[in-house]
């Protein structure tokens, strides 16, 4: 099976165990309120605002109404939301990586960025992947790999042009930035399979973890309640951040401030892109996180690293191309919750040389070495070959500046040992820079 048949079957039954647990953990829907206009009456309010006249009677029984046809004005009428039209909210798939699909009744696709993302739809990603959507509103949704979220509610209800934007993730962790929304009975809701966080305007983050969930607080204030329903209980303030397990909602918890990038991570010319972060108290791991916008829409790779003080705590990523991007660091306590994040631009601009062993072969009487080289990187290069003797080496026995080629081959050394190394002059966007490798040893018997 190869690799992205392999992702397939692995996201295709993260999908499968979502619609699962959506079947069997529906979640209550607390009740719109409706405050009764003069010359209202409810066979006149489920006329407009209800998907069907009949469902007048459900209200006027949840509400112990004598005659349907007799409101008192200014009084308060609870009604079930899903019985009430609603027109429905659009989201946007604004950036995605790795393998990521899109779940429409039980059937799964691709991502595609610009996909529109409708209620009870789901988004997975898979290993090494990460999605962002978008709301009308500007309200933004950004998924690491291995997570799972359910679009449970999508919809603005008209009888209160209230917005209703209800999230269910059962597995993984999200980031949300939720615009401001002052409309009565607006709702901005990320569900967990045991908590449910519950906000206005706010940007926050959730995880979730098979029967235990947190909840951390950047801007703003979240309600969060263990279960499935936001009970309006005292709100998580920025700066803080909760578990929630059986037990309930622990006592919030102050989050890590932004931990520092150590020096030289914002150029990065190495085969491999690598940071160090400045220690933190406190810190017990590091995430760092890499994109291609200063937002942090567009991620693409990300990384943990246990933290140290002795070396600094490193972190490495794989192949890189060539480019500005930025790295997010935030830090993680002894109990998971993750604290506030600190952005930094790096460039990106491969250039490396490495050296391999020379190859000793024989042609007739002469013997020859051949030195080889290897050059990455964008620009045109040159090379400079040296050869020193061991016990001398700030006299070249053979300097020759200006090889296009990476490698030099030389006939018959005498026995003894040498060091050799190469430079290489790169020429790339009109500026010359010029990189000197390491000193090599070689060794040659009598």
């Amino acid at each position: 099976m190869n690799r992205a048949a392999g992702a397939s079957l692995l996201l295709a039954a993260a999908l499968a165990t979502s619609a699962a647990r959506a079947q069997t953990s529906a979640s209550a829907e607390p009740p719109v309120a409706y405050m009764v206009k003069p010359g209202d009456t409810l066979i006149g309010i489920a006329a407009r605002y209800m998907n069907r006249p009949s469902d007048y009677r459900a209200v006027q029984k949840a509400n112990g109404v004598a005659r349907p046809t007799r409101l008192r004005s200014g009084s308060q009428l609870n009604i079930d939301p899903n019985l009430l039209k609603a027109t429905p909210i659009v989201a946007s798939l604004s950036a995605f990586s790795g393998p990521v699909l899109i779940e429409t009744g039980g059937q799964s696709t691709p991502a595609r960025v610009g996909m529109p993302l409708r209620e009870g739809q789901g988004v997975v990603t898979g290993p090494g992947a990460f999605a962002t959507f978008e709301l009308e509103d500007g309200s933004r949704v950004t998924l690491p790999s291995n997570t799972r979220v359910r679009i449970a509610k999508l919809r603005q209800v008209l009888i209160n042009n209230a917005p209703q934007r209800v999230f269910q993730l059962d597995q993984g962790r999200g980031t949300i930035s939720a615009t401001p929304n002052q409309t009565p009975g607006a709702r901005f809701e990320v569900r967990t399979p045991v908590s449910v966080s519950a906000v206005r305007g706010t940007e926050f983050r959730v995880g979730a973890d098979g029967d235990k969930a947190q909840t951390e607080v950047l801007k703003g204030a979240v309600g969060v309640d263990a279960g499935a329903v936001a009970t309006g209980g005292a709100p998580i303030p920025a700066g803080f951040g909760v578990g929630v397990s059986a037990a309930g909602v622990s006592e919030p918890v102050k989050l890590l401030p932004a931990p520092k990038l150590g020096p030289g991570g914002q150029t990065q010319s190495d085969k491999v892109v690598r940071f160090t972060v400045q220690p933190l108290e406190g810190a017990a791991a590091y995430r760092l996180q890499l994109a291609r916008d200063a937002g942090f829409i567009d991620i693409f790779a990300e990384t943990v690293t246990k933290a140290a003080t002795q070396p600094p705590s490193a972190a490495e990523f794989g192949a890189v191309s060539n480019g500005t991007y930025f790295v997010r660091l935030t830090a993680l306590d002894a109990q998971g919750l993750e604290g506030f994040p600190a952005d930094y631009s790096f460039d990106r601009d491969l250039d490396t040389l490495d050296a391999g062993a020379p190859r000793d072969s024989r042609e007739g009487k002469h013997r020859k070495f051949l030195f080889r080289w290897s050059s990455a990187g964008d620009g045109t290069r040159n090379y400079r070959f040296q050869l020193f003797a061991a016990k001398d080496p700030n006299r070249p026995l053979v300097d020759q500046p200006g090889l296009s080629e990476p490698q030099l081959t030389l006939t018959d050394l005498p026995p003894g040992e040498y060091a050799w190394r190469v430079a290489v002059v790169r020429f790339k966007d009109g500026t010359v820079t010029e990189k000197l490798g390491p000193p090599q040893t070689l060794r040659i018997g009598g």
